[in-house]
């Protein structure tokens, strides 16, 4: 998914670029408020297209949702390459944004719904690790290009900003569509023929694949008697409510856990530990994606292994106290200049992102596709970006003035945060684990008549931990299904 490294190029590269003294000498070396809205235009953009992310995914279908939101973003970094005023770089920036949320809201549930049953945790969760690799990417080309003494220090790594979306919109174009926006549009052949193709080696008589059809064609068919749609649908029902309030919390967390202030601002707390050389904070900045992404390869992993609510509350916990120690070592040394202390700051930043990545990273769209029914999933994934691209507007914007003003007091906002943070994933967030796209309304108390019978017969017939045993029982009746 090139719209997640995208995302993370952006927040990696505006970090970068903090460090190279010519993008500072071509734009006056923002800071505070001129700072905080630069961070914050890209989120702008992304909130300004939410309304249409899912209009678009439901109506056009996964894949050209992907193409057009990727097609804007390169717009968009075409525009900051060629800016040479600091109003028409925050201009392009927020057109990335714009095409980011298009193609995001797409991206996730085109993976989930297109994946293979025993693939679907691992690729889902896989598919957001790439977040690291933009950031990754961008680190090291920001570090690279700062021997270049033009322009080009910085118009290359913005450049190369639009790398992973003309990647996306290529490869995307070699998938399949999403067999159950095609079952949903009463194109249901098409549908059996991707299963056939993609789950069943060709093979049309496979029970895994009738039984997947089976259970896609009655739980779609339910969901269109239903009728009613859009936003407003999440306020109907208290499980629907239930799952608004997780999502919206889901996007607030995943910017407000303290790695928004890392992530964006790393120059700053470098420089407040006493790492301050062009070449120094470059250098760590390509580091920790480094290890971000191996983390999160691990993470992803995990999740095929261990439960949600486990890796919700468990690296919320962690987070707390790698952060809270991070907090106590900026105060020291800013206290004392204590060498020990920036040197235990530093390692407290490693820490406390391998935290985060075992906790929001795999599970930030994985669990959102898990919980949403068809008909809710690509606005329930507008909402959850919605969120999260307004958590990170206000806190870009809000947090380079706080860190001005209160210095690493700042930080103990965070740490009560995140104690918050816990006991809202402890509280409000069912298990998930072993459910399948169409079975996890059980987790919320809802019923399908059908399927649950199906469930008493014979355990999760499509699910992660499902075996080809269990599925034979439900396939009488499949070819009548597609008729």
């Amino acid at each position: 998914m090139g719209s997640v490294p995208e995302t993370s190029y952006d927040g990696s590269v505006l970090t970068g670029l903090q460090g190279v003294s010519e993008w500072n000498s071509q734009f006056g070396k923002p800071t505070g408020a001129l700072l905080g809205i630069t961070s914050a235009s890209y989120p702008l953009g992304a909130i300004l297209s939410t309304p249409f992310s899912a209009l678009t995914s439901d109506r056009f279908g996964r894949r050209w949702s992907i193409v057009v939101g990727s097609i804007i973003m390169l717009l968009g970094v075409l525009m900051q390459c060629l800016s040479r005023t600091i109003g028409v770089f925050i201009g392009g920036r927020i057109i990335v944004g714009f095409g980011v949320t298009i193609a995001l809201a797409a991206a996730p549930v085109l993976v989930s719904e297109l994946a293979h049953p025993r693939h679907r945790v691992l690729f889902t969760s896989l598919s957001n690790t790439s977040y690291y690799l933009g950031s990754l990417t961008a680190g090291w080309v920001t570090f690279g290009s700062i021997n270049i003494n033009n322009s080009w220090s910085w118009r290359l790594p913005v450049l190369l900003q639009g790398l992973p979306a003309a990647t996306q919109m290529i490869f995307v174009l070699l998938l399949d569509e999403s067999p159950r926006w095609l079952c949903y549009k009463d194109r249901s052949d098409e549908a059996f023929q991707i299963l056939v193709r993609r789950h069943g080696d060709g093979n049309p008589d496979d029970p895994l694949v009738r039984a997947e059809y089976y259970e896609m064609h009655e739980t779609l068919k339910a969901e269109k008697q239903a009728k009613s749609l859009g936003f407003g649908v999440f306020l109907t029902t208290p499980s629907n409510r239930k799952r608004l309030a997780i999502l919206v919390s889901l996007g607030i967390f995943g910017q407000w856990s303290g790695n928004g202030l890392v992530s964006y601002y790393l120059t700053k707390i470098l420089a407040s530990i006493g790492i301050s050389s062009q070449s120094e904070q470059t250098k760590l900045n390509g580091t920790i994606a480094t290890v971000n992404y191996v983390t999160t390869l691990a993470a992803a992993v995990l999740s095929t292994r261990v439960g949600r609510r486990t890796m919700f509350i468990g690296g919320a916990a962690t987070m707390w106290l790698f952060f809270s120690a991070l907090t106590a070592s900026i105060a020291v040394y800013n206290s004392t200049g204590s060498k020990a202390a920036s040197q235990s700051a530093l390692g407290f930043i490693f820490l406390y992102y391998t935290a985060y990545n075992v906790c929001l990273n795999p599970l930030l769209f994985l669990y959102p596709t898990e919980i949403l029914p068809y008909r809710l999933r690509a606005v329930g994934l507008s909402i959850l970006l919605l969120t999260t691209k307004a958590a990170g507007f206000f806190n870009q914007f809000v947090n380079p003035v706080g860190m001005d003003s209160l210095g690493w007091k700042y930080y103990l906002v965070y740490v009560v945060w995140l104690v918050v943070e816990t006991a809202v994933f402890f509280f409000l967030y069912p298990e998930t684990k072993g459910l399948t796209l169409e079975t996890a309304q059980l987790a919320f108390g809802e019923d399908n008549v059908t399927l649950r019978k199906d469930l008493e017969k014979g355990g999760n017939v499509v699910g992660e931990d499902a075996d080809d045993e269990r599925v034979e029982h439900v396939t009488d009746g499949v070819d009548a299904k597609r008729e």
